[in-house]
């Protein structure tokens, strides 16, 4: 009671020295200012809440506005403070007193920050479906729980630290609170970090589904957890040096940690990240109006990676050692062209896979023929392309050699042509080449797989050494070896019927010895007789 006594009297001499120290006019705008400010401050309050609650009511929105009027009474309480503020300009007051009217002042917006933070936790309650199905309801309540207890910490520390004047002097020169606060400070950040990894890896198995924002996000979330982490850690070593008054070597060892470990956070979140760089690559493979495969996913990942870690790796020794970047890049680029002189022969080939993958002369699947080999493309790798020969043999071709020879891409044909020589005896009567001719057009005339811009030719055109030459051309479409091989096979067959029912003959190389004699080249013909049989007999 006579602590409380000392505290009443203390605040009338106070008054009293107000008093004194001011004129009436003083008092008389403060209380103006006062006064007039928490009735425009009512007319305000209540037009916006009828404002806002007809136009949520108009949108048939009904569900957001309590969530919307629970923020009104910290705006009351902030506003309040600042009238406080505003009443203190016109008067003179007395340092003692100024500081309690701060302290006022400053309880109340710290209240409004409380009430702010307790109404965004409520938001909470308006999470998609989706996690509120996959998210249990302890872990949500728990979650409301820490956050609000959080606001409650951090805005009495921030009200003590900017308010000292109100404690005891010895309280600021003992160490012991600045350790308090720091223990303070870890135990939000580590129950703070707890919740948020738990809650995005419940949101990760959340977003396991099909559709493509939700598998989006869930590798972005993903990508996040181990940054966040290494972020809160960076964050309590910054507050461990900003908090604590260290030796300049302590201090120099934690700006050193700190530097790399938000080099880690960097790092680690862009090579996370790559998930989503396949994720949108592959989308684009998949698509029908695209040239380009999964291996150029592959690549594009293997040389994004590559990149990333070299360049985190150089980021990460700059900030451990504190050397230029130019030391550092003249020193890696003289290791690099080491490198590079050593393993010339892997680069070779992986420009080479480039080079294919970009240039695409063919894809897997497709019947080449290359370096001599005929056969189907099965793998594109970064080192070799490996060919499926038609005897089945597995054949394995460099991508710098195949990146250098010529490609005959048999797979991409539009068609299959036909080019044949069918030949008959040099007997048959002009009649009967003529109608050899038309017979072989006859046959083939709107032939099975014509394309109207690549119509049969069949011509009379060459005498061979042993036979009457007839060529034949026909395109067969599409491209299908086996139904070009069914189709030829019957084409032949008709053909030989037809010939047959002509009379036509089919040559085969033959040769007509002539008999002649004259004076030079006296023609004998000798028969003999086989003596030894006869005289058996």
């Amino acid at each position: 009671m006579q602590g409380f006594s000392d505290f009443f009297n203390m605040l009338l001499t106070l008054l009293e020295k107000v008093k004194s120290g001011n004129d009436t006019w003083q008092f008389l705008l403060s209380l103006a200012i006062l006064i007039l400010g928490f009735f425009t401050l009512e007319l305000l309050w209540r037009h916006s809440n009828k404002r806002i609650q007809s136009i949520l009511e108009r949108k048939r929105v009904k569900l957001w506005l309590p969530y919307f009027s629970g923020f009104l009474p910290s705006l009351r309480l902030a506003v309040a403070a600042l009238l406080l503020r505003a009443t203190e300009i016109p008067l003179a007051i007395p340092q003692k007193l100024l500081v309690l009217l701060h302290a006022l002042e400053s309880f109340l917006f710290a209240m409004a920050c409380i009430l702010f933070i307790f109404q965004l936790v409520r938001f909470l309650d308006l999470l998609p479906g989706v996690l509120q199905d996959k998210a249990s309801e302890l872990f949500l309540k728990r979650f409301r729980s820490v956050l609000r207890i959080a606001a409650i910490v951090v805005a009495a520390i921030v009200f003590a630290y900017t308010q000292q004047d109100l404690f005891p002097p010895w309280l600021w020169k003992s160490s012991w609170w600045l350790y308090l606060l720091l223990v303070l400070v870890y135990a939000i950040l580590y129950v703070g970090g707890k919740f948020l990894t738990t809650f995005l890896g419940t949101l990760t198995v959340a977003l396991r589904d099909e559709e493509e924002e939700k598998t989006r996000l869930r590798l972005l979330v993903k990508a996040a957890l181990w940054p966040i982490r290494l972020l809160l850690l960076a964050i309590a070593i910054y507050a461990t040096q900003e908090i604590l008054k260290l030796p300049t070597t302590a201090d120099q060892v934690i700006a050193i940690i700190t530097n790399v470990v938000g080099t880690l956070v960097v790092v680690i979140f862009l090579y996370q990240m790559l998930d989503v760089v396949e994720y949108e690559l592959t989308k684009f493979v998949r698509r029908e109006d695209n040239e380009f495969d999964m291996n150029f996913v592959q690549m594009v990942r293997i040389v994004c990676k590559v990149l990333i870690v070299l360049f985190g790796s150089i980021y990460l020794i700059k900030a451990a050692t504190g050397k230029p970047m130019t030391t550092l890049l003249a020193g890696i680029g003289i290791g690099g062209l080491a490198v590079a002189l050593a393993a010339q022969d892997t680069l070779k080939n992986l420009f080479g896979s480039f080079m294919i993958m970009v240039d695409k002369p063919f894809k897997v699947g497709d019947r080449v023929v290359a370096d001599s080999f005929d056969g189907s493309v099965e793998e594109i790798g970064f080192r070799s392309t490996r060919l499926r020969s038609l005897t089945g043999h597995l054949i394995s071709i460099p991508n710098e050699k195949m990146a250098s020879v010529s490609i005959e891409n048999i797979g991409l044909r539009p068609n299959i042509r036909r080019y044949t020589n069918i030949t008959i005896t040099y007997d048959t009567p002009v009649e009967k080449v003529e109608r050899a001719v038309s017979i072989i057009k006859e046959i083939l005339k709107d032939h099975e797989g014509m394309h109207p811009d690549y119509p049969p030719q069949v011509y009379f055109n060459d005498f061979n050494d042993t036979s009457l030459n007839i060529a034949m051309f026909y395109w067969f479409h599409p491209p299908d070896y086996w139904e070009a091989m069914r189709f030829g096979e019957e084409v032949n067959l008709r053909i030989m019927r037809a010939f047959e029912a002509e009379g036509i003959e089919f040559a085969f190389p033959t040769t007509t010895t002539y008999l002649a004699q004259d004076e030079k080249r006296p023609l004998t013909i000798s028969l003999s007789k086989d003596l030894n049989r006869n005289d058996e007999k």
